[in-house]
């Protein structure tokens, strides 16, 4: 008799534990590949407890190249569970497992703190990531937790990278580890805290230098010596006269120049080259063209825009076509709403679908739907809790009119990110662009106070910007004579571009776009001038495709501000 019973729980618990499979197959023979998912997504959207029918899309979009949308639909079978366990078969669950593999791999290939969750969460589905993935997971998730301001968190990144120096090699970026032992020498947090402000863990290693420094006396190493001066001006900048600069003796080398006084100018990067073009599909417009480039270059993705996709084969060859962020564009000039749907195919083909979320907040910033922006960016969000996510939708949420909301997700933003006085200035940007400007004073005075020699211009600009907007001229004409300390402003002081500009904008004629022509030849970053320019060429001038593509590349540049203004010009 009990033997009869197990039997019979036996078969019941097969019968709840996993629904007969879809023939996929078949299906697919009798509708075709883009009937048979319109069929089966249509079904969840009508039962979304139907575990059969997600099952069924899961592998039908496995198939397809959607590995984002697989995993949707097996991440909403495993909430679902059952009374005795999630209802899927083994090979649903080892397709959840490969696909979170491949997830997990590229968020490591892009230094995201979650890849470490996604390659933890393989391995209990029985996919397991090699010892040197996840060895790389742990350091980047160390990383994520050294730039945060709190600093229990921060201990905990020191705890994991402590362990990783135990085997360092010498000469490698693991041998500066030692200094987050417990027992670290001074020389040792010292070279702990040079590498910690590499990775923009400023809080950190101003920290760690600052331990070195205490701890040993003049003459001390130069290149450690120059680290802890960059990171002392950045923690307590004294350009303002509020704090006293270092004493004479620990004034050296060309860190130096960071503080008043020293009558030198203070050692800056490079403005690194811009990435080539993608080459655009036929039909494609410029303007198309520059806003994927934006968004291909302030989320996550490579300057192609294709970072993020798919590594299956060519979905043409099932009848389906692949899509770009070019392709969202175009689609948004015809209809946002045709965008939308566009957009949603971007984010199924693409393997990491908070990093494509990202893109197209990033797009939708581009042209100027703060609606829609936020909307991607909040999804990015969720999917994976990134810093640079959430100063997106933190500065969507300010265009949008939502300052609190912006606020909030700022505070979160500036906290995870190395340097919050970045984040602060850019949400205190979009705040003035919204016309928020209490907020915006709110935002740009957290930047003040946590702000660089090299962050604090901006963070006054923003300042003055909002003080502007409330009618406190007084306050806004004692952080400008405050301004006039620090470096030039951000817009081109340039005295050729501002007289080409001027002389143009006071009578436009030939011989002043002649002139414009010229000026733009010398000075390659320079939007302004482009964008003047093209307004005033006849639409058959030589000049024009010339100008057309620069701006197309200048909407790939690092700063935000150029790169909208370029793309802006092409509107």
């Amino acid at each position: 008799m009990r033997a009869l019973l197990a039997a019979v729980l036996f078969v019941a618990a097969c019968g709840v534990r996993a629904p007969a499979p879809v023939d996929v197959a078949a299906l697919v023979a009798k509708r075709g590949p883009v009937e048979a998912r319109r069929d089966l997504a249509m079904r969840v959207v009508a039962h979304p407890r139907d575990v059969q029918a997600r099952l069924a899309l899961a592998a039908l979009a496995d198939q397809l190249g959607r590995p984002s949308e697989a995993i949707e639909q097996l991440d909403a079978v495993e909430k679902l569970g059952g009374p005795i366990g999630v209802r899927w078969h083994d090979e649903d669950r080892a397709r959840l497992g490969r696909l979170v593999l491949a997830r997990g791999r590229a968020r490591l290939a892009r230094g995201a703190p979650t890849a470490l969750a996604d390659l933890e969460r393989a391995g209990k589905l029985g996919v397991r990531a090699s010892e040197a993935e996840l060895t790389s997971a742990r350091v980047v998730f160390a990383q994520g937790l050294l730039r945060h301001i709190d600093p229990d968190l921060r201990a905990k990144g020191r705890a994991l990278l402590s362990v990783q120096a135990k085997t360092a090699r010498v000469g490698a970026d693991e041998a500066a580890w030692a200094g987050a032992k417990d027992d670290a020498g001074p020389a040792e947090h010292g070279a702990f805290g040079a590498w910690l402000w590499t990775i923009g863990a400023r809080r950190e290693a101003y920290e760690q230098l600052a331990r070195w420094h205490d701890a040993t006396k003049p003459p001390r190493d130069e290149a450690l010596q120059g680290a802890y001066l960059r990171a002392l001006a950045w923690w307590k900048p004294s350009w303002l006269g509020e704090v006293p600069p270092p004493p004479a003796e620990d004034l050296v080398g060309p860190e130096r120049c960071w503080f008043p006084g020293t009558e030198c100018t203070p050692p800056r990067a490079e403005e690194e080259p811009l990435p080539p073009v993608a080459p655009a599909a036929p039909g494609t417009s410029p303007y198309a063209t520059a806003v994927a480039r934006y968004a291909a270059s302030h989320a996550v993705l490579g300057s192609d825009g294709q970072g993020i996709a798919s590594a299956a084969p060519d979905a043409s060859s099932v009848g389906m076509s692949r899509v770009t962020l070019a392709d969202v564009a175009a689609a948004y000039a015809r209809d946002p709403a045709i965008a939308e749907r566009v957009a949603r195919d971007f984010v199924a083909i693409s393997i990491d679908g908070a990093a494509a979320q990202a893109s197209l907040g990033a797009l939708f910033d581009a042209l100027g739907d703060p609606g829609r922006a936020r909307a991607a960016w909040s999804a990015a969000v969720d999917g994976s809790p990134e810093p640079s996510f959430q100063r997106g939708l933190a500065e969507a949420m300010a265009r949008g009119g939502d300052a609190p909301a912006a606020l909030v997700m700022g505070t979160a933003s500036a906290a995870a990110s190395g340097d919050p006085a970045v984040v602060w200035t850019a949400v205190a940007n979009a705040l003035n662009d919204s016309g928020h400007h209490v907020e915006a004073l709110t935002a740009s005075r957290s930047a003040l106070d946590l702000a660089g020699p090299d962050t604090l211009p901006s963070a006054l600009d923003a300042a003055v910007t909002a003080s502007r907007g409330l009618g406190r001229n007084a306050q806004a004409g004692a952080m400008l004579v405050q301004r006039a300390q620090l470096a030039p402003r951000k817009r081109t002081d340039n005295a050729e571009v501002k007289d080409a500009l001027d002389a143009h904008k006071a009578s436009s004629t030939a011989s002043t776009a002649a002139r414009l022509w010229v000026v733009s030849r010398t000075h390659p970053r320079e939007v302004e001038i482009r964008a003047a320019l093209l307004a005033a060429l006849e639409a058959d001038d030589a000049r024009r495709p010339v100008l057309v593509m620069e701006l197309v590349e200048l909407a790939g540049d690092p700063d935000p501000e150029r790169a909208l203004a370029a793309v802006a010009a092409l509107r």
